[in-house]
């Protein structure tokens, strides 16, 4: 038996065309089309070849598929995504295969104190009640317990309910957000990015989930992009902290971009974020915002910033906490993990972007890290 609409999901999900696929098994374009239509069945040896190339076993291929968990239509890409089809169901293929293991991972545990949902239901009111989005974007804030220099802004996203995982995103995909058809909460980071821009990807990605939850991204997307831009900088640089910072860093330098050093390293945030809501806020002119820009030109900032080697990135843990609470009591072990979803553990691994090394210590019943208390979690039998 072999489901040819599987192998097409493996492929999406592995950013694959079928010519990119044909060439490194070996085939013609022709052929793939035929095995993911059920128009022919690949001889063993191919099925093994293919299974090897996507750390699946050979059982795999004899699934049903499941209905995709996502509309990709109200998935948040920017705007620069929406372009290309293929950018779209790459990563709808992306976000159905990780909710579906996030599933069965949660069927073993219990995740504590998720507030996200309350939170959107109450910014997502008042917001068509056309509250401002400075005030959702504080309330935000508040509710979620963000610091002050935004350190620990990915730990609380999570901490509310938010899964956040990373990947090396195809073309120009940057992050994106979505909430599953059954009302879990996403969003994707690049790995590329330092860690205040990072920052700032997350909140831009918390503004959709809260400000745009179903809200179809292909209609009137432009002005949802500028309001999740909007909603970030408000939600990173409160207004009224923001200007007595300014005040103490930056003073009346306003167009040098490294007169904002200082600043960003007080708050997380990079240089040209700051110098935007300073901006908006009536702090530079027009003119002194066009020289604040050519400078950025001139002194090479634009993609990299002072200070952007030296501000650790911080990387998603929740996966990890879930896993380890799993594993570590015995809830399941990793073989019985591999063997029900009928994949290797590199592919965990890749989907996840969790280390190999990772899963070592369970491997040989030994432990050198602790993650329980990243995020509280509790056995489902505890209860």
């Amino acid at each position: 038996m072999f489901n040819g609409r599987v192998l097409k999901e493996l492929r999406l999900l592995n950013g694959l065309s079928r010519a990119e696929l044909a060439q490194r098994i070996n085939l013609t374009e022709q052929a793939i089309w035929q095995f993911e239509s059920n128009e022919t069945k690949p001889k063993l040896s191919t099925k093994m070849h293919l299974a090897n190339q996507f750390h699946v076993d050979l059982t795999y291929f004899e699934q049903e598929e499941e209905s995709i968990r996502f509309d990709s239509s109200v998935i948040a890409f920017r705007n620069a995504d929406l372009a290309t089809r293929k950018t779209i169901d790459i990563q709808t293929m992306y976000l159905h295969k990780v909710d579906s293991l996030i599933d069965y991972f949660e069927s073993f545990v219990i995740i504590p104190n998720i507030t996200i949902h309350d939170l959107s239901n109450v910014v997502s009111e008042s917001y068509h009640k056309e509250e401002s989005i400075e005030e959702l974007a504080l309330y935000a804030r508040e509710k979620l317990g963000i610091s002050k220099d935004n350190h620990d802004l990915l730990y609380k996203l999570e901490r509310s309910g938010i899964y956040i995982v990373e990947r090396l995103i195809n073309g120009q995909a940057d992050a994106y957000s979505a909430w599953s058809k059954l009302g879990r909460p996403y969003i994707v980071l690049g790995t590329n990015k330092s860690s205040v821009r990072r920052n700032f990807d997350l909140a831009h990605e918390l503004g959709h989930i809260l400000l745009h939850k179903c809200k179809d991204m292909n209609e009137d997307g432009d002005r949802l992009e500028q309001e999740a831009n909007y909603f970030a900088s408000c939600f990173l640089l409160p207004k009224e902290e923001f200007l007595v910072k300014f005040e103490e860093r930056v003073g009346k330098r306003v167009s040098n971009p490294d007169s904002y050093i200082l600043l960003k390293s007080d708050l997380n945030v990079s240089i040209q974020a700051l110098e935007y809501r300073a901006f908006k806020l009536g702090l530079l002119t027009p003119k002194q915002h066009s020289y604040f820009y050519r400078q950025i030109a001139q002194k090479g900032y634009k993609m990299i910033e002072p200070l952007d080697d030296q501000i650790f990135v911080k990387k998603p843990s929740k996966v990890k906490s879930i896993l380890d609470v799993v594993l570590s009591n015995h809830l399941v072990s990793l073989a019985t993990i591999m063997s029900k979803q009928s994949i290797r553990l590199q592919f965990i691994s890749e989907i996840f972007s969790v280390e190999m090394k990772f899963f070592d210590q369970y491997q040989e019943d030994k432990r050198t890290d602790r993650f329980d208390n990243i995020i509280p979690l509790y056995k489902r039998n505890n209860l």
